[in-house]
């Protein structure tokens, strides 16, 4: 069995061999050397804020910018805790919301409705039974319309 690695875990190794405090930007260029030298600095700092929250990392706010400092224990190792999990759905999509990354409610649903409307006219009018009716309809009138092989359908 081959010893996979996620973008998380290598990142916690990079900033545990370092040693020192890490920066967005310091994490960011560690990146760049790892498999995942795409990630971006939104990304990056995501990943370290779960750090901190899991334990891992310790953030600190000096003159307006956020220093992580690696969490070790007082015999100078690591703290033992469960392997990084993954994010729960609704708490990903709650802090989301809370960011603002996504929009939710009725007035939401109504501008995406009126975009929809505007685009494709009222082909998605009514339930989509009823559009799905429209469709066919509209369809079999045209081929009673048009010439067939034998001459005109109709």
């Amino acid at each position: 069995m081959s010893d996979t690695i996620t973008r998380r875990g290598w990142l916690l190794a990079a900033i545990r061999a370092y040693g020192r405090p890490v920066t967005t930007q310091l994490a960011e260029q560690m990146m760049t050397g790892s498999p995942w030298p795409t990630t971006g600095r939104n990304t990056t700092r995501k990943d370290l804020r779960a750090f901190a929250r899991h334990g891992h990392l310790t953030a600190v706010d000096i003159d307006g910018r956020r220093i992580y400092h690696p969490t070790i224990t007082p015999e100078g190792q690591p703290p033992m805790s469960s392997p990084l999990t993954p994010m729960q759905d609704h708490e990903r999509v709650l802090g989301q919301i809370e960011r603002g990354e996504v929009r939710v409610g009725p007035d939401t649903a109504r501008e995406i409705a009126a975009r929809q409307e505007k685009a494709y006219g009222d082909a998605f009018a009514g339930t989509p039974a009823e559009a799905l009716r429209r469709q066919l309809w509209a369809a079999t009138v045209t081929s009673v319309f048009t010439t067939t092989e034998g001459g005109m359908a109709a």
